[in-house]
């Protein structure tokens, strides 16, 4: 009896020295691997935030993710389609538009033309504001050029989403998304999407 007790108590020290190496090692790739936060957002059809030429209804971006420094940050479409006048019922990428040459889509506005033709008419849009601006007294998720709010967003960091993009903060900021369209009245429906940052 005695000494099977003694092999027991052998096998059990010889073991533990392993299990205790295995343990620490786990906790290295524990501590090394970053855990990314993901949420998911619904931007809805009107959602233009007064970008390009503002007309009946909109409402401000949405805000999607506040990241604390530095990363990378994931949109993907999840579901939903945003209608429009003229049967207009289009997924993230949007589709060709026409309208009055004087008028300007939020991307537009970005680039400073009017064309009155193109691509990406209520396509899913976004723009991300360091946390320096977000901050600031009487902040509005609305264009920061038309003096719809105290502090706004400048049109020139608009950019295009679609279906997916993957792209680097070098700061702390939010990450808003809105709809790429100028007359929100007619619009309905919107975007769910997955949003993973740092």
């Amino acid at each position: 009896m005695k000494a099977a007790k003694f092999t027991f108590f052998r096998r059990v020290t010889a073991f533990c020295p392993s299990a205790a190496l295995m343990l620490a090692v786990l906790v290295l790739i524990a501590a090394a691997t970053t855990v990314a936060a993901q949420t998911q957002v619904f931007v809805p059809g009107t959602a233009s935030g007064g970008f390009g030429t503002p007309a009946l209804n909109w409402v401000p971006l949405v805000p999607a993710l506040t990241v604390t420094g530095p990363g990378t940050i994931t949109v993907t479409y999840i579901s939903g389609t945003v209608t429009d006048a003229g049967g207009v019922n289009t997924g993230p990428n949007g589709v060709p538009y026409s309208t009055r040459p004087d008028w300007q889509l939020p991307l537009e506005e970005k680039v400073g033309v009017t064309r009155g033709m193109g691509n990406n008419l209520d396509a899913l849009i976004g723009v991300f504001v360091p946390a320096t601006r977000v901050n600031r007294a009487g902040f509005a998720a609305v264009d920061g050029t038309k003096a719809l709010a105290a502090v706004g967003i400048l049109p020139n960091g608009l950019f295009f989403i679609g279906t997916s993009k993957t792209f680097k903060v070098n700061q702390a900021g939010t990450l808003f998304l809105g709809i790429n369209d100028q007359i929100m009245g007619d619009n309905g429906g919107g975007f769910t999407v997955a949003v993973t940052g740092p």
